[in-house]
């Protein structure tokens, strides 16, 4: 009778290229668009930008990165910042106004009570800044300011009372480099896109602003694993999602974005 040796594994079931676990913010690093450029120090000068102005944005459209420069800014943030909080602001784009309104004063709430923790000299991140309400937003400005702590905020638009520290973007080569790193370990996934056509699915990057929109699409194209699929991104979810930035702050701390 032979044994198999102490290292055997069975191979592991093909997964989804395309699913959270490969596209979740700590998954793939933020692309700066510098050739030969060091992210470390893009970051290194927006966290000096912040220190500088206090109240900080970060703008670009939906699922063009945002939450991702976060996830990678989180070790540098705690360094600079020590004692701060992060919460994750998100909402139905389908709801009725009057739940939109609903929706926004519970965001309210619950960024106020996440600044509250906050110490002094520390950091409150908002990822979704535009789901607060103007007055709302007046309140953490003044808070901040008070409380002598700074505030760095994402949203898709520009800001009344924050500066802008940095815009999100995507563009075509981007997104091929993005594609080519998640399917490079995948060759059923790149066989399944070359079998429907991808050319006739993506006809051209150009036009795509919202990768996390253009990674689902293509986690149903390609659909592999039926039996145990992968959760996709979350569009939507409650405003008390929250986590404290750590002196040990580790990727897998944040939440999935």
């Amino acid at each position: 009778m032979c044994t198999m040796p102490d290292d055997f594994r069975p191979p592991s079931p093909p997964t989804n290229p395309f699913s959270s676990r490969h596209t979740r913010p700590g998954a793939i690093p933020f692309r700066f668009g510098l050739n030969e450029s060091d992210p470390a120090d893009h970051i290194a000068r927006i966290v000096a930008d912040l220190r500088h102005h206090r109240l900080g944005l970060i703008v670009g459209n939906h699922g063009s990165g945002k939450s991702t420069l976060l996830h990678d800014m989180a070790d540098a943030l705690q360094a600079e910042f020590p004692g701060g909080k992060w919460i994750q602001l998100t909402a139905d784009p389908n709801r009725s106004a009057v739940a939109g309104i609903s929706s926004m004063l519970l965001n309210d709430r619950a960024a106020s009570e996440a600044q509250a923790t906050v110490s002094p000299g520390g950091v409150l991140v908002l990822d979704g800044a535009e789901q607060l309400s103007p007055w709302g937003r007046f309140r953490i400005r003044r808070r901040a300011l008070r409380a002598g702590h700074v505030c760095l905020v994402t949203a898709h638009r520009d800001l009344r009372g924050f500066h802008m520290l940095h815009r999100t973007k995507v563009t075509a080569k981007l997104i091929e480099d993005l594609l080519a790193e998640l399917l490079r370990d995948h060759p059923d996934a790149r066989e399944k896109l070359a079998r429907v056509g991808n050319g006739d699915l993506m006809s051209s990057f150009t036009d795509v602003t919202d990768v996390r929109e253009l990674w689902s699409r293509l986690y149903d194209v390609v659909g592999l694993s039926p039996g145990t699929p992968s959760p996709r991104m979350p569009e939507s979810g409650t405003p008390d999602n929250r986590i404290d930035l750590r002196p040990a702050s580790h990727p897998e701390n944040c939440p999935d974005l």
